[in-house]
């Protein structure tokens, strides 16, 4: 073999490794940069893009479309939701320490009266609700104690046909709570909320044994105090499919047992807005999914209802995910005779 060959042969192998070089500098720039992207995609939106709303999903069940007779109700809810997850837009899970549980109880008022309104009744409600570690964006770092958050009060309009009941509302979200911009130790959302209902439970049968009902809500909010940031617009759909079991007692009245399957979703039907949220963190819509069983007694002599609702989480984006656990007791404090025509 010649030297010219071989010096030739020299230059090449130089310039073959060198295009190597420069070729694995790029594929490592590359995949920093790709990395860099992955976790800012992964941990800054989760953790900051989606805002909690008033409406926490869980509360309504079998009947929910059902206005109760003319009277007076009062009512105690416990509410537990355990979650260890937070999905990102794709459904993924994200990677976060720890685990979050967050509890509140709620003083509940119900008014149901004779007068009349299109042909409805006229009624009204009230909340009156202590948290603890409210979820205010989809991150866990949540550590308060046990005291009140945002209370509501609302009106509602019941109708009912042979074989469907029918209901309107509006709720007012107050906040009650204490809130401080960025605090990781807020009990409320620093925002006033408001809340249009329609629902609807319909009987498959003459003596309304079995039935399904749903009802749909939409929220809007005004800003944060304090900030210019603004929730997105969000509805709830929450529905129940149960099964009616009466049993004789003494007196006229019946004990009332109802089972069946309950469930919610839950989605942002815009983004969150405003100046204080980072441009990149901006038009994600979270939503949410859940499914379970509920099962609730009336019992007649002291007029007490008991309940029991489980719905565990699924198909989430964008927010946490985990297990809504309802446990309440209500009362019947007064029924109200008809009013005479």
């Amino acid at each position: 073999m010649s030297a010219t060959r071989l010096k030739s042969q020299g230059k090449t192998k130089a310039s073959q490794d060198s295009r190597n070089e420069q070729r694995s500098r790029v594929l490592h720039v590359s995949r920093r940069i790709l990395e860099l992207c992955v976790i800012v995609t992964v941990l800054a939106v989760p953790a900051h893009a989606q805002y909690k709303a008033d409406d926490i999903p869980g509360f309504l069940g079998l009947s929910n479309g059902t206005q109760p007779p003319p009277g007076l109700y009062l009512g105690s809810l416990a509410w537990v939701y355990p979650t260890d997850t937070v999905k990102d837009n794709n459904g993924n899970s994200v990677m976060l320490p720890g685990s979050l549980t967050s509890t509140a109880e709620i003083i509940l008022v119900n008014l149901v009266t004779n007068y009349k309104l299109f042909g409805g009744n006229i009624g009204a409600s009230g909340g009156f609700p202590f948290i603890k570690n409210r979820i205010q964006t989809d991150s866990l770092d949540v550590s308060t104690g046990f005291a009140y958050t945002d209370m509501f009060v609302g009106v509602n309009i019941g109708w009912t046909f042979k074989r469907a009941d029918v209901m309107a509302g509006y709720n007012l979200y107050i906040p009650t709570g204490t809130f401080t911009p960025g605090g990781n130790d807020n009990t409320g959302l620093g925002m006033w909320g408001n809340e249009f209902t329609i629902g609807s439970t319909i009987y498959f049968d003459q003596k309304k044994l079995w039935n399904a009902a749903g009802t749909f809500a939409w929220e809007f909010n005004t800003d944060k105090s304090g900030t210019n940031i603004q929730v997105g617009d969000v509805g709830t759909v929450s529905w129940g499919v149960g099964r009616t079991f009466y049993k004789k007692v003494s007196g006229p009245v019946p004990m009332i047992i109802n089972v069946g399957a309950v469930g919610y979703a839950q989605f942002k039907l815009s983004g969150d807005s405003g100046s204080d949220i980072p441009p990149v963190l901006m038009g994600f819509r979270d939503r949410i999914f859940a499914a379970g069983p509920e099962f609730n007694i009336y019992v007649p002599k002291p007029r007490l209802t008991f309940l029991v609702r489980y719905e565990p989480e699924f198909g989430g984006r964008v927010r946490t995910e985990g297990q809504s656990i309802v446990v309440s007791v209500g009362w019947v404090a007064k029924y109200f005779e008809k009013k005479k025509q």
